[in-house]
């Protein structure tokens, strides 16, 4: 979940980068949260039909200015028979 994601994001050593550290914006932490939810939850859903999914990187904007995907890569899981 969302919360579940946020509440990881602030055990990470570099939290204090997403929290404004040195004056520099908040990150939109919420928008990462909700990121990290949904792309579990994807690979949930397709556990079967994809191996691998990969974004990176993530650029994280200002608050309430959401995130960016730069690239991403899902691999199809190896069909057998």
């Amino acid at each position: 979940s969302p919360d579940e994601a946020a509440a990881m994001l602030g055990e990470l050593k570099a939290a204090p980068l997403l929290n404004g550290f040195r004056g520099a914006a908040k990150a939109d932490v919420p928008a990462l949260a909700n990121l990290i939810a949904k792309v579990s939850q994807l690979a949930a859903r397709y556990r079967s039909e994809v191996s691998e999914i990969e974004i990176n990187p993530v650029l994280v904007h200002p608050m309430g200015e959401g995130v960016t995907i730069v690239d991403a890569l899902v691999v199809p899981a190896a069909r057998t028979g």
